[in-house]
């Protein structure tokens, strides 16, 4: 993918966890910018990424010095902003799964999902130097809020009894609040030493514990939401490879057979691991392309 600008300001980039993986991973190492520079845009788009409030006048300025812009819009997990200036750009990508956006014909379909991915600092990882699950100590680990009352479908509530019941299978570490609690090296650290990482939905069913989990080689465990299992979301380059649950009841009966089935198969439980580390590597190579195709029709 070729380097073309980033645009953003110090709040979006203070505030979001991934800046990492959408200038890497996304954007083919595009290097950030704050402000426009007619001088150094040259004919290229421009990437605008905007974690708050989309600021309709640095879109329509860009336009006006014969631009394309490209809107990369983080947040908005519960549908609740403003996205009237979808319309005044010549493509959106944009984090969280919602149909109604992508499919909606006021935006031209010119909307495209893209994940919100792991936090800076948890990854980049090496996937040679990941630990195999027979170097793992936990069987399953979760470091999170979990008494979030705003959950999607007040999912924490409903993981919150069956994780207790696991017993020694599930390593749990609550913390009092999104991404509160826990330096990344510790929640790296343990989450690397952990076979398993059961993924509930925060406030919306895509968090970036998934993605954590992904990046850090563990195999993660979900629910079957719509952005798991849609063309149009992380299911666009195959299938997800990770167990998913019809409920979470049924995670301490899963990491039983787990343990069970560490004992005396542990070749399937590394195999599983192997495909969901490769499964994660072709599908960032294929979204980077998957956006860059995408900026070059333009």
């Amino acid at each position: 993918m070729r380097k073309i600008q980033v645009i953003s300001s110090p709040d979006s980039l203070n505030a979001a966890l991934e800046t990492w993986f959408v200038q890497n991973e996304l954007f083919g190492g595009s290097p950030y910018s704050f402000g426009v520079n007619p001088a150094q845009l040259g004919n290229e788009p421009v990437i605008y990424l905007e974690l708050n409030q989309i600021n309709v006048d640095l879109i329509r300025h860009i336009k006006s010095l014969g631009n394309r812009v490209v809107l990369y819009h983080m947040g908005g997990e519960k549908l609740d902003k403003d996205i009237s200036a979808y319309a005044e750009c010549d493509l959106v990508i944009r984090n969280y799964y919602f149909p109604s956006i992508i499919n909606d014909s006021e935006f031209g379909k010119k909307v495209l999902w893209a994940p919100n991915g792991f936090r800076t600092g948890v990854g980049p990882r090496d996937k040679s130097v990941l630990k195999k699950s027979s170097q793992r100590q936990s069987l399953s680990a979760f470091l999170g809020w979990i008494n979030n009352s705003a959950s999607y479908n007040n999912e924490r509530a409903s993981f919150a009894g069956p994780a207790a019941a696991c017993g020694e299978n599930l390593y749990v570490m609550p913390s009092n609040g999104f991404a509160g609690g826990y330096n990344v090296g510790l929640y790296s650290a343990i989450m690397e030493d952990s076979i398993f990482a059961p993924c509930p939905s925060g406030n919306n069913p895509e968090t970036i514990r998934l993605y954590d989990a992904l990046e850090l080689g563990c195999i993660p465990i979900s629910l079957p939401h719509d952005f798991l299992v849609s063309k149009a979301a992380l299911a666009s380059h195959g299938s997800v490879p990770f167990p998913l649950l019809e409920s979470w009841s049924e995670l301490p009966q899963f990491l039983i057979e787990m343990k069970e089935k560490l004992i005396s198969n542990p070749n399937e439980i590394l195999e599983l691991q192997q495909r969901c580390i490769e499964w994660w590597l072709n599908f960032k190579i294929g979204m980077q392309k998957k956006i860059a195709d995408c900026i070059d029709d333009l």
